[in-house]
């Protein structure tokens, strides 16, 4: 029984007021909070309401529930750990990556030589930042259609038109994200190299001369 029953019949105004203040409201709010249940068009709004760092509108529906699943602690891929509680980590930095795409091939972190008392010894990589964590993130781009290859140079109509570059820069903006706000980093998308002798290319036809393999090593 609710308030609304207890007023006579003629009460037409007061039965209405009392429904319209009442508790049980026919909203499906365990729905609507749910990233793989909601309806499409509130996923921007429960983007924000989970503060979602890393958005883009053009996300595939799947990827755009993931991302707030994940943000909320309620995804079924990574159950019980927030997005936000893995940032500074690099399994937060890896997950990030993931949604645009990208991943991590290597890292050389913190290139700081072997310090005894204030004299330092040791190795790092040349002209490498001290206290900089430095990637190799393999990240493909679509080349132009139908252009002749000449190396790495094409030529023809294709030619003209440049290579999308807005996979680096929402890469970039996936380690900007995933980073602590006091560290420092620097990334390389070259993660193609030439063929050479050393890499003992099987003789099978996979390879040709003047070809690439994927890097491994910065």
């Amino acid at each position: 029984m609710t308030a609304a029953d207890l007023l006579p019949d003629p009460a037409a105004f007061e039965r209405a007021l009392a429904e319209a203040t009442a508790d049980d409201l026919p909203v499906p709010i365990d729905q609507i909070l749910d990233p793989y249940e909601t309806p499409s068009a509130f996923l921007p709004f429960l983007a924000a309401h989970w503060s979602v760092d890393l958005w883009f509108d053009d996300w595939a529906e799947a990827r755009k529930r993931e991302m707030i699943a994940q943000s909320a602690g309620r995804s079924t891929i990574h159950p019980g750990e927030r997005l936000a509680e893995l940032k500074g980590t690099r399994e937060g930095l890896k997950r990030f990556l993931a949604f645009v795409d990208a991943e991590i091939v290597r890292v050389v972190s913190h290139p700081c030589r072997f310090v005894v008392g204030r004299s330092g010894v040791g190795w790092r990589p040349i002209a490498h930042p001290p206290l900089t964590a430095h990637y190799l993130v393999k990240l493909p781009l679509q080349q132009p259609a139908h252009a002749f290859e000449i190396n790495r140079a094409a030529i023809g109509r294709a030619s003209l038109r440049s290579v999308d570059l807005e996979p680096i820069r929402r890469a970039k903006l996936a380690m900007t994200v995933g980073k602590a706000p006091e560290t420092l980093y620097s990334v390389t998308f070259a993660w193609r190299r030439h063929i050479t002798l050393s890499d003992s290319i099987p003789l099978d036809g996979s390879h040709h001369i003047g070809g690439f393999v994927d890097r491994t090593r910065l």
